[in-house]
């Protein structure tokens, strides 16, 4: 018979791993003796892509790592009569439990949050788990009491959702060990040995241990308070934020907050402040509309955007234009072509950079109040511009500039979350544009000079701009081409060779 023959070398490795290739692989100097084969440690299939496990990491790490978070628990214990038992030179501050903590986090199996993760996320039928034994005995004890069916309605195919229940699951099954380590650290210690697979009994004692654990009164409650605050955030995520906007959360979990990282902190507090700024944004936009369509079609001109012409019916129409039209006709006309009237609607097309002055002095009024009565900041004024932008799919790239030019994500939720402080460099600005070589609108209060002309920047001034700063050439230049206007919160007026307002 026919010795067989591998000739795809992944046909090899996957012979090699079962052992099939035996006369290199029996000892440790054969061909494949010294290959070490990695498997991930997830108890749950399919894996997380690598990418996604790094933004579930930094929710984690943010909320385990919230003093706030530890804070709250640890006052409940100290109100317990299990707290009370305990030796009163034993008993811990809120300082030493915070560090019990945070080294339980630290040495806890850091698959179980993505596999956590996963239970949430997948339908319980796509998921493939592995076979239970001895050694991973303990740790599918936790996935069991970490399950929900409630939550798991809530959170399925939602990434930001599951991420929600996981975090919470983490937190409360490293509080009960940190509170295990004080009233009975002999329990403590056989629950860390079964979850490491090095338990030296059988693993009914780590069940029992588990049981004093979790199941105790507090230990009940405490889990069904988790439970309840992950479904309670998850409902308000549903109330101030779409689907597609937490998504966009998600997938900027793992970049600094001021990039739109904000996942981490996401909390019923965290989560009304954003409702707030994003109602803030919605109230500008609506009692800024006009003037926005008006500043938007004076700086995209400029460019010459292209254009796309739609036929639109004339009662679905934005376009209220093709109401004179309709007025012109007979009336006996009107009722009988009402429905096939249509209207000519031309859009701008392509994309445009966004510069927004965040310096201190844009938080004083733009010039126009909201529908609430209250004045609307020239920062709101911006984002509310921003998202005017964003929703007619014209925005590029959103940069924050004071002294120094830094990128911003465009989705709503980071638009929402800008703000200002600092000085100013419009040079600075000037300079990005430049180096990107994309058109783009620079909405500032012009408190500073300016020595650069680009023929790529259109200067939106708010209230108060005094484009008199600027080089003496540098504002002709501008001025000449129409590349200044100033919005003072009634008009919308040109910027003469002078810097003045014409």
């Amino acid at each position: 018979m026919a010795s067989k023959s591998y000739k795809n070398v992944y046909t090899i490795l996957e012979k090699v791993k079962k052992g099939e290739i035996e006369t290199h692989y029996k000892d440790k100097e054969g061909l494949f003796g010294k290959i070490n084969f990695y498997k991930k440690p997830d108890l749950i299939k399919p894996y997380m892509h690598y990418i996604d496990e790094w933004r579930l990491e930094n929710i984690m790490d943010t909320h385990m790592k919230d003093n706030r978070t530890v804070q709250e628990n640890f006052n409940k214990f100290a109100k317990t009569t299990d707290f009370k038992k305990i030796d009163p030179k034993q008993q811990p501050d809120q300082s030493a439990f915070y560090n019990k903590f945070q080294e339980n986090y630290r040495k806890f199996p850091k698959h179980m949050a993505k596999d956590i993760f996963k239970m949430y996320y997948n339908q319980i039928n796509k998921l493939d788990f592995e076979e239970r034994d001895e050694k991973n005995h303990t740790k599918f004890k936790f996935l069991e009491r970490a399950n929900n069916p409630v939550g798991k309605i809530m959170s399925e195919h939602s990434n930001l959702k599951s991420a929600i229940y996981a975090r919470n699951m983490l937190s409360y099954f490293i509080t009960r060990m940190t509170i295990m380590d004080y009233i009975d650290p002999k329990a403590s210690e056989d629950i860390k040995n079964g979850l490491n697979g090095q338990s030296d009994f059988d693993n009914q004692g780590t069940d029992k241990a588990m049981e004093q654990m979790m199941d105790s009164k507090q230990g009940k409650s405490m889990l069904d308070d988790a439970m309840q605050k992950a479904q309670e955030l998850c409902k308000q995520m549903d109330e101030a934020m779409d689907d597609d906007v937490q998504e966009q959360m998600f997938e900027n979990a793992n970049k600094p907050e001021g990039e739109g990282g904000m996942a981490g902190k996401l909390s019923p507090d965290f989560l009304r402040q954003i409702a707030a700024k994003l109602e803030k944004v919605n109230l500008s936009m609506g009692s800024l509309k006009e003037k926005i369509k008006k500043l938007l079609d004076k700086s995209v001109s400029y460019f010459s955007a292209n254009e796309k012409t739609e036929y639109e019916d004339l009662f679905n129409s934005d376009n209220i234009a093709g109401l004179e039209d309709y007025e012109l006709l007979h009336p006996k006309l009107r009722k009988i072509f009402a429905e096939d009237l249509q209207v000519k609607n031309t859009k701008k097309i392509g994309k445009i950079d966004l510069y927004i002055d965040i310096s201190g002095s844009m938080s004083s009024s733009c010039g126009v109040s909201n529908d609430t009565g209250d004045y609307i900041s020239k920062i709101d004024f911006c984002k509310a511009f921003a998202a005017k932008l964003k929703g007619m799919d014209m925005l590029n790239d959103i940069y924050k500039f004071d002294n120094r030019v830094k990128k911003s994500k465009n989705d709503i939720i980071s638009i929402s979350m800008i703000d200002c402080g600092g000085g100013t460099t419009i040079d600075a600005a000037i300079q990005s544009i430049e180096k990107n070589g994309v058109n783009a609108l620079v909405i500032t209060d012009a408190e500073d000079s300016c020595s650069m002309y680009s023929d790529k920047a259109f200067f939106i001034g708010v209230e108060g701009a005094r484009f008199n700063y600027f080089n003496t050439e540098i504002i002709k230049q501008y001025s000449e081409k129409g590349q200044a206007v100033v919005f003072n919160g009634q008009s919308i007026s040109k910027v003469n060779e002078h810097g003045q307002i014409v």
